[in-house]
């Protein structure tokens, strides 16, 4: 008969059990996003209002029906749109 050894079976090591499971790394992406778009919300924000805008004149405009400033006579449009008696 074979002899037996006193040696206990050998156990295979367990593999490392993760510390952090992965959703809570994918929340803490989430938050340092979230973190970083407010503050260059804040940035953009913080910068809004201090510079004053350029003075832009505004064109003086004909009452509606008056002559054009040109002083001729209306034009008719170009392109067509008459109809030819030539078919």
């Amino acid at each position: 008969m074979a002899k037996k050894s006193s040696k206990a079976p050998e156990k295979k090591p367990k593999p490392a059990r993760r510390t952090e499971p992965v959703y809570t790394v994918m929340t803490f992406v989430t938050f340092v996003a979230i973190a970083a778009g407010c503050a260059l919300l804040f940035l953009d924000y913080d910068e809004y209002g201090k510079t004053q805008p350029t003075k832009e004149t505004v064109p003086a405009l004909p009452k509606l029906g008056d002559a054009p400033a040109g002083g001729g006579a209306a034009q008719t449009p170009k392109g067509g749109g008459a109809a030819t008696d030539g078919m």
